[in-house]
């Protein structure tokens, strides 16, 4: 991972009825949220909260299934993402998208990473249309770590992801990760340890003359994928391994997600120390990246 530099990564843009969104993952069609971000609790209790993106009216559901042939399915309150072998030998994945804009935010979900194998992403992500993300990963070649990082405007350097060991089995537990996103800092938490802290003021680029930070309206999305199916093979699989295995399918399950909207009026201001966690007060997991 370390020996991955700045790239910059032509965004995969595909037109569909929703709209023309980018992704990494080369079977990500792109859907995009139609509507201003509206808070959520939910623990999948009902087949509702979900629809496929070709459903003929899928406006009442919170999550769209982004990707055809349709592998994410809600199963014992839970939703399940699965990586499938094909009769091609090759691997589909899936992606599925909350149906909300999200600008500024705390965003929780309670996750069992599906990458159990070299060459197997799962993804809790926040992407913008300018080609910003905000990420926390699980990649198959560590299986035991979560990946706290984030880009902008496509420059994607997945060596500087804050890379932490977790205590407990990731791919075997469910854990609780959150993204706590404000206009002037950023905090990634698994199991309610801060995992890495970004400031805005520290991100700034004076050759570019701009602060490289995530600050425009992004799309919450999971899934999960084939490191080979991406835009760029070469870099997801330096990064995430290659697979060799001869397992027929993969599962993530997401069992609850939460989200919080931002607002200046509510106690997430900057200035909120339980929305705005400092890196000296909090405790924290060692890492093996930057902490901002």
């Amino acid at each position: 991972m370390g020996i991955l530099a700045l790239l910059t990564v032509a965004p995969l843009l595909v037109a569909h009825a929703l709209g023309a969104c980018t992704g990494m993952n080369a079977a990500d069609k792109g859907t995009c949220p139609t509507d201003q971000c509206q808070a959520l609790d939910t623990d999948f209790g009902g087949s509702s909260v979900l629809a496929a993106a070709a459903a003929a009216d899928n406006g009442s559901a919170k999550f769209v299934s982004e990707q055809e042939p349709n592998h994410a399915s809600v199963d014992s309150n839970s939703l399940v993402l699965s990586l499938v072998k094909t009769s091609s030998g090759g691997y589909e994945g899936s992606t599925v998208y909350f149906t909300k804009w999200v600008h500024y935010g705390t965003i929780s979900a309670v996750i069992r990473s599906g990458s159990t194998s070299p060459g197997v992403v799962s993804s809790f992500q926040l992407q913008s249309d300018d080609g910003s993300s905000i990420d926390m990963d699980w990649v198959g070649v560590s299986s035991n770590r979560v990946q706290a990082n984030f880009y902008t405007r496509n420059q994607i350097e997945l060596s500087q992801a804050a890379a932490p060991i977790l205590a407990t089995d990731p791919t075997a537990s469910s854990i609780e990760y959150k993204i706590v996103w404000l206009p002037d800092s950023l905090t990634w938490y698994a199991n309610g340890l801060a995992v890495r802290t970004v400031n805005r003021q520290n991100t700034w680029a004076e050759g570019e003359q701009r602060f490289n930070y995530p600050d425009q309206p992004a799309r919450l999305s999971f899934s999960i994928w084939d490191s080979s199916a991406s835009a760029n093979p070469a870099l997801t699989q330096d990064w995430a391994g290659v697979m060799k295995t001869d397992e027929s399918e993969f599962s993530m399950t997401i069992e609850s997600v939460s989200v919080e909207c931002y607002s200046n009026s509510t106690s997430h201001s900057s200035s909120s120390t339980s929305a705005n966690p400092s890196a000296d007060s909090e405790p924290r997991l060692s890492d093996s990246g930057p902490s901002g």
